[in-house]
């Protein structure tokens, strides 16, 4: 039976309870019976049921949006009417998908209606298997696993847990991004509803300037319902990853880093190695300081020798190696599902930076910052990513609202704690030192890759230090969101 959702959510949101009879308080609603209706499929949670719950647990306890009310949708018209609802009483509306986000702008969201996607999830092969249309509500080890049992493969997270498709409207790093460019690269097509609840198709012959515009600031434009993604054959050459993880003592660093950078310096880098190091504690190793765990990723069944010998030459704690698909590699970084980094319930604190080299001494300020944080974040980790870069480097750095093609390396901590809100000032603290500290003598700019900043950054440091870059936005965010619906995650203003 369909569910009338003016009539549903107004006693919530109008305050209608106690001895008040809420028939005749949805009998005062403006909107009658044969109003806007939720489909079939759709469903609403309010505070205290068990699918609220699970609607509004989020990766980071420390990111908090308000709701008054879940609605889990299941089709784009659900969206519509929600956001119709929202706009006509002033409420305002979210999208929740893998509630991976940590910016902090989150937080501003209070008393609003929460759109729940996971409904909406879904993986179809379309136009002779060489594209998928990937619905609102998957999540990213769903679309590999979906793909690979077809012959089927596509640049994906370094992460099972995660929503697919907001990770694209910020960019998206991921596995295969050396061969096909970035997630945000990858797409062909988006079916968007706007901020005035309008239903659009997106993509390189419809609204353009958007298209443009959610390949990189897409948070800030609509809620993505779908949308059409290149996939690619899997080649049983490349089917296979091997994995190398090293564990080192700290005073190894300087040593592992100086072989990476002759790596990086090479002008034809192979495009299927990634290298992957973390710094994170371990006190049965060393009870003073953390550890490196340097990970080598090579697309093939043997990582070659000449990136696995040094490495072996410098004394490693303990090696780790393994062959694994696509589908497994997020495991060697506690990133599938079940695994560490998918759990929610902790607070989580992420401050991107972005560099074109390791140096070695700012990384070992960093080791020192890690080393005298309280024990409260022990379980904190500082992520220290170096993708294959080489068809990102090669896609025009204007073509994309998305700004950084030229940074080689993507560093942040990820602070991570027991819930609690006296810690969160001292996270932001701790932080902010690293950032700073890994810029420091470099003689760049801050870039911030949107999709883990923080939210105290300026636009220019998230969306690109060239003016034209902001002024497009800003006249894009003007047509398609003039009053700001959509200002929850590193709004563009």
């Amino acid at each position: 039976m369909a569910v009338a959702i003016l009539q549903v959510i107004a006693a919530l949101l109008f305050g209608f309870f106690g001895t008040i009879n809420l028939t005749a308080c949805f009998q005062a609603t403006i909107l009658d019976s044969s109003g806007p209706t939720l489909s079939q499929d759709a469903q609403i949670y309010f505070p205290g049921s068990e699918g609220f719950a699970n609607a509004t647990l989020r990766w980071s306890a420390a990111i908090k949006p308000g709701f008054d009310a879940i609605v889990r949708v299941a089709t784009e018209e659900d969206i519509q009417h929600t956001i119709r609802y929202a706009n006509a009483h002033n409420r305002p509306f979210l999208a929740i998908s893998g509630g991976h986000g940590t910016n902090s702008a989150l937080n501003l969201f209070q008393a609003g209606i929460g759109i729940w996607m996971r409904g909406m999830n879904g993986v179809r092969i379309v136009d002779d298997g060489t594209a998928a249309i990937i619905g609102g509500g998957t999540d990213s080890g769903e679309v590999t696993a979906a793909l690979w049992p077809q012959g089927k493969q596509t640049v994906a997270l370094g992460c099972d847990c995660p929503g697919f498709i907001a990770p694209v409207l910020g960019g998206g790093h991921g596995w295969l991004q050396g061969r096909y460019g970035l997630l945000a690269d990858n797409l062909i097509s988006a079916r968007m509803v706007l901020a005035n609840g309008t239903a659009i198709t997106v993509s390189e012959t419809e609204h353009v300037d958007l298209f443009w515009a959610i390949r990189g600031a897409g948070h800030n434009f609509g809620i993505v319902t779908s949308i059409k993604y290149r996939i690619y054959d899997r080649n049983a050459d490349q089917d296979q990853w091997a994995a190398a993880g090293f564990t080192f003592t700290h005073d190894k660093l300087e040593k592992v880093f100086s072989k990476a950078n002759e790596w990086l310096h090479r002008p034809t880098r192979p495009v299927e190695l990634t290298h992957y190091p973390t710094f994170v504690n371990n006190p049965d190793i060393d009870p003073d300081m953390p550890v490196i765990v340097f990970w080598i990723f090579w697309q093939g069944d043997t990582i070659p020798a000449e990136y696995t010998t040094p490495m072996h030459a410098l004394d490693p704690v303990s090696i780790s190696t393994s062959v694994t698909d696509l589908a497994g590699m997020n495991t060697h970084l506690g990133a599938a599902y079940g695994l560490a980094a998918c759990q929610k319930g902790y607070s989580h604190l992420q401050y991107p930076v972005s560099l074109n080299e390791w140096n070695a001494s700012n990384l070992r300020a960093v080791l020192e910052i890690f080393s005298s944080m309280p024990r409260a974040f022990n379980s904190s980790v500082m992520l220290l990513e170096a993708y294959a870069m080489n068809r990102v480097n090669e896609i025009p750095n204007d073509s994309t609202a998305y700004p950084d093609r030229d940074g080689q390396l993507l560093l942040s901590p990820i602070m991570t704690y027991a819930a609690n809100e006296s810690l969160d000032e001292t996270a932001v603290a701790v932080s902010k030192k690293i950032r700073y500290t890994l810029l420091n003598g470099t003689g760049l700019p801050l870039n911030a890759y949107v999709n883990y900043a923080y939210g105290d950054e300026s636009l220019q440091e998230i969306y690109g230090h060239e003016p034209w870059r902001l002024e497009k936005l800003r006249k894009l965010k003007k047509e398609y969101d003039p009053h700001g619906r959509f200002n929850f995650y590193a709004p563009i203003k």
